[in-house]
């Protein structure tokens, strides 16, 4: 369950280890093999075959948590692929019991690493729309560097993205919504399409997540940015 070999020279994350419940490793016993994708070191495992949709777009979710957006969004959109990766375990386990519960059959899970997915795994599919909801900030400076949205990862997600496809970050720290969009401004082929979305969208709650109801009773503003591959 869960196996892949991890590069130790790509590295955006600390594991937050910690020992696993009876309950979380039942639950990922039992419902990894119906929902989660294994990743073959030598070869990319995942296509559109991997999907009941195979002729669907694909929503990529970077760092879903518990899966609380995931869950949300493939629930109201259920003609429509999403695939979420991350590395926090219990978190993966608490998700795959709401899908299985829930009978969701539009949602894959990978264990693994972002910059790793996208530079060994990732040449057999693009992706309509890639989620970023409420990534680690990472508060301190001297911290920053561990932050995930970095120049490479970018670059990665840019490739990955079909034309026309979007970007969608979210954040309640202003350090980080402004060093993203430092980093993205470095980027001719990403177009803001930040302020036609807030017109538009941001009055419907987005992701239902445990870190946004957090920033919500924090009373801390939440930056919503969206970006356009334009070719």
């Amino acid at each position: 369950m869960m196996k892949y070999k991890i590069d130790k020279t790509i590295k955006t994350f600390n594991v937050r280890s910690r020992k696993l419940s009876t309950t979380q490793i039942n639950n990922i016993n039992l419902y990894w093999p119906l929902i989660g994708i294994n990743l073959d070191t030598k070869k990319f495992l995942m296509n559109k075959n991997d999907f009941l949709n195979s002729y669907s777009p694909a929503i990529l979710e970077i760092g879903f948590g518990f899966g609380e957006s995931l869950i949300y969004l493939s629930q109201k959109y259920k003609n429509i692929n999403f695939v979420g990766i991350e590395v926090y375990v219990p978190g993966i386990s608490y998700c795959l019991k709401k899908i299985h519960e829930l009978n969701l059959k539009n949602i894959r899970i990978i264990y693994v690493n972002a910059l790793y997915f996208f530079i060994y795994y990732t040449q057999n599919i693009k992706f309509y729309k890639i989620n970023i909801f409420f990534p680690d900030p990472w508060p301190k400076r001297k911290h920053h560097k561990r932050r995930i949205i970095q120049k490479e990862l970018i670059k990665s997600i840019i490739k990955n993205l079909l034309v026309n496809g979007t970007l969608h970050i979210i954040t309640d720290s202003l350090s980080y919504y402004e060093s993203i969009l430092r980093i993205l401004r470095k980027f001719d082929r990403l177009q803001n399409i930040s302020k036609i979305f807030q017109n538009s969208l941001c009055k419907e709650t987005i992701t239902h997540s445990r870190f946004e109801k957090k920033a919500l009773i924090k009373k801390n503003k939440i930056y919503n940015i969206l970006y356009k591959k334009i070719f």
